[in-house]
C-alpha cells in the first residue's frame, strides 16, 4: 500500500459500496483529503448538510409566474463582428496566448450558449452556499476547478488576478488603456462602451497597444463582467500580462464568481416563494443581477444529466469543448422529477469519452498510478492534483470556499464523510497564498480512466442521516403509500399474485419483527463490547430480503416508508407490515444492514488473518 501521510490523495482498505448501495465488498480506496477514516467518527470533525437550504423545503412554481426578475449580465452572446476579430488576432497570437492558457477560452467566446432560464432555476434550487454543491436527493454535485478548465478552457495555473503591473512599459501601457477609455466615455453613451472599443480598436493602425484592447474587451464581456456592456479598468493589469504571455489563474477567479452567484440567485429564490402569493396582485417582485458566466453551468448541467441533453454537434480536432453545445437548447417538462430521478442518469466523469483536443490527457489515462509531484512536471498534472485540493478561490471581489472532497467521485476518486474546513476570513492575499502552495514533494494518485468509483458504507449511512430527513421522507412515502402501488396498497386484491412473486410482507410479519429486534439487539452488544459476533449473517440475510423484494426496490432505495398498523387497519387492509415498535423507516434498516455488513467483513477478515497464522 502507498504511503499516503504527504498525499494529496489518502489510500486505505474499506467496505465499499456503490453509490446506489450495491456490491458491498472490501477492497483498497482512494479518498480526497480531508476525509473521516474509519474508527474516527469525530462529530466535531464530520460535515453536516444543513436541511434548511435543501430543495425540498422550497415551494416549486412555474418558472413564467415566478416572482423574481433575473439579469444574466454576465451571459453575453458574442458580436457580430467578435469572431472576425478573433480570427484576425489569433493569426498573430495564437503561441502567446496557448502560453497564457487562454487560447481555448477565447476561442470559446466565439460560440453561442443559448440560455435556458428553467435549467438554471432548477440547479440553482438544489444549491446550498455552505457546501458550495448542489444537494439532489441520490447525491451530491457540483462545478469544479476541472470543469472550468476543460469546459471553459482557463487556467488553473498561474498568478492572481490582482497581480499589479510594474514595469514602466507596461505602466505606459495601461495609461493609454485608460486615455482610451476616458476619450470613448466622451461619446453619447457616457461610458466605455464596447460596441466602440471594438470599433476603436479593430482596425487601428496602432499595434502598441491594440492586443491588450482585444484581451480588455474580452475580460471585460465573457470572463469577468462588472458592469453592463462596459469595458472596465479593473481587468487592465491583467489583459497587459496576459498580452506578454504570463499565466493568469482565471479559473478560480471565474469559479468564485460562479459560486457567488449561485448562492445569490438561490438567496432569492428561497425569497420569491414567500411573495408568491401576492404576485398575482402585480405589487411585489424581486430583481438581480448576475455577473458570472453562467453559460458554463448550464454546459456543465448538459455534460453531465443525459435527460436535460441535447444532441451534441459535431465537432473538429482542435475545437473548444463549448463548440459541442453551440446554439443548442433542451425543453423539458418536468425538470424537478428529472433531476431528482437522473441517479442513474448522471454522468459522473464526462471527459473521460474521447470527444475533443483535450482528450488524452495525462490524467485521464488507462491505469492508475501514483506520482511524485515537482516543479519539472507539465502543467497538465499540476492542474489536476490543483483541482484536488481543498481551498480558496480568489476572484476581483469576492473569495469563495472551495470542497472537492465532497464531491471525490467526479474526479474518479471513492468517496467517504468529507471532513470539515473552517473558513480562513483573511485577505484575498492570505487565500491566494493558501490556494497557491507548493505542491513539491506531494504524491498525487491519478485513478484509471473509465474507473467507477464508490462510497464507503459509512458514507452511503451517514448521507442518509444527514440528507434526507424524517419529514421528507414521511411526505414522498405518503404519497405512494396513497395509491401510487406502493407495497400494502391493494393488498387483498392481488394476494394470489404477490404470494406467486415471492412475496412474505403479508405471510412473514411476526419473523420479520423479530429479525428487526434481533439485529438490534445485536448491534447494540457489539457497540458495548460484547461478544455478538457469532450469529450476524442470519439476520443480515433475512434483512436484505426485506429491502430488495423486486417491487419494493426502487421505492427504498429512492425514498422509504413509514408503517404505521393504526392506518393500514381503518383502511381495512389487515396485513401488517414489517415493522419495528409499529414504525419502521426503510432507510433506517438500510443504515442497520450496512453495519452489519461492516462487522460481517471485519469478523471474515479477523477469521483470514488468524487462519493463516496458524498455518
Amino acid at each position: 500500500m502507498e504511503d499516503s501521510s504527504n498525499s494529496i490523495v489518502e489510500e486505505r482498505v474499506e467496505l465499499m459500496v456503490s453509490p446506489a448501495g450495491k456490491n458491498v465488498k472490501l477492497r483498497t480506496g482512494h479518498f480526497i483529503k480531508p476525509s473521516i477514516g474509519s474508527g474516527s467518527m469525530d462529530g466535531t470533525t464530520v460535515c453536516k448538510h444543513p436541511r434548511h437550504y435543501l430543495p425540498s423545503s422550497l415551494t416549486t412554481f412555474e418558472p413564467k409566474k415566478r416572482p423574481l426578475d433575473v439579469k444574466f449580465h454576465g451571459w453575453i452572446y458574442p458580436q457580430k463582428d467578435w469572431k472576425t476579430w478573433v480570427v484576425k488576432m489569433a493569426s498573430l497570437h495564437e503561441s502567446t496566448w496557448k502560453k497564457a492558457g487562454i487560447f481555448e477560452a477565447i476561442m470559446n467566446s466565439t460560440y453561442k450558449i443559448e440560455r435556458n432560464n428553467d435549467l438554471l432555476f432548477g440547479v440553482a434550487e438544489k444549491w446550498c452556499h455552505e457546501t458550495k454543491s448542489f444537494i439532489f436527493s441520490w447525491g451530491e454535485a457540483t462545478i469544479t476547478l476541472e470543469d472550468v478548465k476543460i469546459l471553459g478552457g482557463y487556467s488553473v495555473l498561474g498568478s492572481p488576478v490582482f497581480t499589479p503591473v510594474e514595469t514602466a512599459e507596461m505602466k505606459e501601457i495601461r495609461e493609454k488603456l485608460k486615455s482610451a477609455k476616458k476619450e470613448i466615455s466622451k461619446s453619447t453613451c457616457e461610458k466605455a462602451c464596447q460596441y466602440l472599443w471594438m470599433r476603436k480598436f479593430m482596425h487601428s493602425d496602432d499595434s502598441t497597444v491594440k492586443h491588450e484592447a482585444f484581451l480588455a474587451l474580452w475580460l471585460s464581456r465573457f470572463v469577468l463582467p462588472s458592469s453592463y456592456n462596459t469595458v472596465v479598468e479593473s481587468v487592465f493589469s491583467i489583459a497587459i500580462h496576459l498580452a506578454r504571455g504570463t499565466r493568469i489563474a482565471l479559473a478560480p477567479a471565474v469559479l468564485a464568481n460562479i459560486y457567488r452567484d449561485l448562492s445569490w440567485l438561490k438567496q432569492n429564490i428561497v425569497a420569491s416563494t414567500q411573495l408568491e402569493s401576492n404576485y398575482d396582485d402585480g405589487n411585489v417582485a424581486l430583481a438581480i443581477t448576475l455577473w458570472s458566466p453562467l453559460a458554463l453551468v448550464e454546459v456543465w448541467i448538459w455534460e453531465r444529466f443525459l435527460d436535460l441533453q441535447p444532441r451534441p454537434n459535431l465537432i473538429k480536432n482542435g475545437e473548444p469543448r463549448f463548440a459541442l453545445w453551440h446554439g443548442l437548447n433542451c425543453e423539458v417538462q418536468d425538470m424537478c422529477s428529472v433531476l431528482d430521478s437522473a441517479e442513474e442518469r448522471f454522468v459522473w466523469r464526462p471527459y473521460v469519452r474521447k470527444i475533443t483536443n483535450c482528450d488524452g490527457a495525462k490524467f485521464y489515462g488507462d491505469n492508475a498510478m501514483w506520482i511524485l509531484l515537482d516543479s519539472r512536471l507539465d502543467n497538465e498534472l499540476l492542474s489536476f492534483a490543483r483541482c484536488l485540493r481543498v481551498s480558496e478561490l480568489v476572484g476581483l471581489d469576492c473569495v469563495e470556499q472551495y470542497f472537492p472532497h465532497r464531491v471525490a467521485l467526479q474526479f474518479g476518486m471513492d468517496q467517504d464523510i468529507p471532513g470539515c474546513v473552517p473558513r480562513s476570513n483573511g485577505t484575498p492575499e492570505i487565500a491566494w497564498a493558501d490556494y497557491n502552495k507548493s505542491v513539491e514533494g506531494e504524491k498525487l494518485y491519478i485513478p484509471p480512466r473509465l474507473f467507477e468509483a464508490d462510497v464507503t458504507t459509512q458514507y452511503l449511512e451517514w448521507w442518509k442521516q444527514s440528507v434526507l430527513s424524517p419529514q421528507v421522507v414521511s411526505k414522498d412515502v405518503l404519497r405512494m403509500s396513497e395509491g401510487n402501488g406502493f407495497p400494502g396498497s391493494e393488498i387483498n386484491t392481488r394476494k394470489s399474485k404477490r404470494a406467486k412473486e415471492g412475496t412474505f410482507a403479508s405471510t412473514r410479519p411476526d419473523f420479520y419483527r423479530k429479525i428487526l429486534k434481533r439485529s438490534r439487539r445485536l448491534l447494540t452488544l457489539k457497540e458495548k463490547g460484547k461478544n455478538a459476533t457469532s450469529d450476524l449473517g442470519y439476520p443480515l440475510k433475512e434483512l436484505k430480503k426485506l429491502v430488495q423484494y423486486p417491487r419494493w426496490k426502487k421505492e427504498v432505495r429512492n425514498a422509504g416508508f413509514v408503517a404505521q398498523s393504526s392506518k393500514r387497519k381503518k383502511k381495512g387492509n389487515n396485513a401488517s407490515m414489517p415493522h419495528d415498535k409499529d414504525k419502521l423507516t426503510l432507510l433506517d434498516l438500510e443504515a442497520r444492514i450496512s453495519r452489519l455488513e461492516r462487522l460481517v467483513a471485519e469478523i471474515k477478515a479477523a477469521r483470514k488473518a488468524k487462519s493463516m497464522v496458524t498455518t
